[in-house]
């Protein structure tokens, strides 16, 4: 998924500068889906529809490919704390793929976008 945190504006700011609607909004103080604590940050989330199974560069490629962000907006925005976030979960020894390639790397670095990979070994 795309995540945006610590922004100032409304989310609807947030969501015309990518231009699409989020999967999830949430707002500080709002309790997070686990119900155990609460948000510390504003944000907004949008996750990729492919299946689970995909790779993690399906998935970026697929997020990018979606997204249709108005840089000028964004500029306006003050580029709001952006990451690309992935779960990939490894079963019975598996090695799953974690890499991403030159130009995927480099869209991402001009959206200033981060990059998180939690890895889970089951």
């Amino acid at each position: 998924s795309l995540i945006l945190m610590n922004y100032g504006c409304s989310h609807a700011d947030v969501t015309a500068a990518f231009g699409v609607e989020p999967s999830m909004t949430w707002n500080v103080g709002d309790l997070m889906p686990s119900g155990r604590r609460n948000y510390k940050t504003k944000g907004w989330r949008f996750w990729s529809s492919l299946p689970l199974s995909a790779t993690m560069e399906q998935h970026a490629v697929h997020l990018l490919g979606e997204l249709k962000p108005d840089f000028a907006k964004l500029q306006m925005l003050g580029w709001p704390k952006a990451v690309m976030s992935f779960a990939v979960e490894s079963y019975n020894g598996d090695r799953p793929a974690l890499g991403l390639d030159h130009p995927l790397m480099e869209k991402l670095a001009s959206m200033k976008v981060d990059l998180d990979i939690d890895l889970y070994v089951l």
